[in-house]
């Protein structure tokens, strides 16, 4: 994965091209391997590849409170999405090299190469 900014638009609309040069890259890292993390010579960090659904949720208890056949969830309950993966893009950006105050606004877009 090849990592382009911080930078700001060429155009405004929904055509859009590279602007600048690469800042991080990192290869996508494998299900279950230790994190691969790629930093850039600006301090921009980058990962890419699955990880472990991060979110808690009992899918069965939630259906059988639909049906009326439970009142509520149980304690600890079941994570029905154990197992699964979400795959997953994380940029971290010093802020050193935003020179923003406040809010920033953020445009991502992932491309591939035809």
């Amino acid at each position: 994965m090849l990592v382009y900014g911080p930078a700001v638009p060429s155009e405004t609309g929904t055509r859009s091209k590279l602007n600048g040069s690469i800042t991080a890259e990192v290869a996508v890292t494998p299900y279950g391997n230790t994190a691969i993390i790629g930093t850039g010579s600006s301090g921009i960090k980058a990962f890419a590849g699955p990880r472990d659904d991060p979110f808690f949720f009992d899918l069965n208890r939630y259906k059988a409170i639909l049906a009326g056949t439970q009142t509520g969830f149980a304690n600890p309950g079941t994570d029905t999405f154990a197992g699964t993966n979400v795959l997953s893009i994380v940029v971290e950006v010093p802020k050193a090299i935003l020179a923003a105050t406040g809010n920033i606004n953020v445009w991502l877009e992932t491309k591939k190469k035809i």
